[in-house]
């Protein structure tokens, strides 16, 4: 058996490529936004195809301090090179101005390094450079995104590029019309209104939705149908106002949207397993609170491949006696029979 190693980004069909067929195909897919291997593994086992690292949560991930756009382009890199490693799905990296400064240089050299560590590809914003609010002109928003498309292309990689574009749409609607022109002249393959989901009613977002769509529909063809990111989908059971992901499939444009639920379901499982752990003073409360969700495991160890026996039987092809294999003393140990990864197949 080969080793388990997902093949390097030379070796297989670019993310981007994968990313592209999977659009292609009409339907609208959720997007985890994550921050590291564990949520990404969560994703995959979950069955989500694409996924984004929210440079929010990594942020807050890598410093504990809020995101105040600290992180630099290293950062990122060594992030996305641990996540292609581990995954087949597209990974996006959500890169804000641009990976600092909001230069363009920044943004050229940034999405070259961000590519050639195995991303599909990036979201980069037209906000103000350095923090600044607001947003840039359309001329310098296009520089920037122009710059993106560089570095996404170098050495013939062909990144996807997210523009952002940050304007109201209802009180500047035709502002929003002229900046979606330019900045898919400037190289973007997928538009995302970031303040759509910040509309208060559902009729007025349906409007909105259905308004820009025609409005890019009767500038040409090139412009038709052209695919969009819904941001931040939210929870409609709890408020009506809130897009349906049926919504988004009768819009015929939006072809992915965001949803952030790792870094806070994690944040709240550890907070509460862990004010349990202090009071009790014992570990039993996790083996237990989660039972009715259908997931049971020991550790989370068993989830990587001792389970399934794939790191296993790979590491056992190198080892004369089973027992030095690593992995097998890790499967005896940590694997459990009574293991469920997945409740919905029993």
């Amino acid at each position: 058996m080969a080793i388990p190693f997902v093949l390097t980004p030379d070796k297989k069909e670019p993310a981007a490529a994968r990313l592209r067929a999977m659009l292609a195909d009409g339907k609208v897919r959720i997007v985890p936004e994550l921050y590291d291997c564990l949520s990404a593994k969560a994703a995959e086992m979950n069955g989500f195809e694409v996924i984004m690292v929210s440079s929010g949560d990594l942020a807050c991930g890598m410093t504990g301090i809020p995101d105040l756009q600290l992180l630099s382009i290293d950062d990122f890199v060594r992030v996305t090179e641990q996540i292609t490693r581990m995954t087949q799905m597209p990974l996006i990296i959500d890169a804000d101005d641009g990976f600092g400064l909001g230069r363009a240089l920044n943004a050229q050299y940034g999405c070259m390094r961000i590519m050639q560590a195995g991303a599909a590809g990036v979201l980069v914003t037209d906000t103000s450079e350095l923090g600044r609010k607001g947003q840039l002109s359309i001329a310098d928003a296009c520089l920037r995104f122009k710059a993106a498309r560089a570095g996404l292309d170098a050495n013939g990689m062909n990144g996807f590029l997210i523009a952002r574009c940050d304007s109201d749409l209802v009180h500047e609607f035709d502002e929003t019309v002229e900046r979606c022109r330019a900045y898919i002249d400037a190289g973007a393959d997928m538009l995302c209104i970031l303040w759509m989901h910040k509309i208060p009613s559902r009729a007025v977002k349906l409007e909105m939705m259905l308004k820009l769509r025609d409005a890019l529909n009767a500038l040409g063809e090139r412009y038709t149908d052209f695919p969009m990111w819904y941001p931040d989908l939210c929870g409609k059971a709890h408020d009506p106002e809130e897009i349906s992901m049926q919504d988004l499939r009768d819009s015929r444009c939006y072809k992915l949207t965001g949803v952030h639920f790792s870094a806070h379901a994690a944040m709240l499982a550890m907070l509460d397993v862990g004010r349990h752990v202090l009071r009790e003073e014992t570990n039993d409360y996790v083996d237990y609170h989660f039972d009715d969700t259908g997931y049971k495991t020991f550790t989370t160890m068993s989830m990587f491949g001792l389970t399934d026996g794939s790191w296993v039987e790979a590491e056992n092809a190198y080892v004369r006696e089973p027992q030095d294999s690593i992995a097998q003393r890790n499967a005896d140990y940590f694997v459990r029979k009574d293991d469920v990864h997945d409740p919905d197949a029993q």
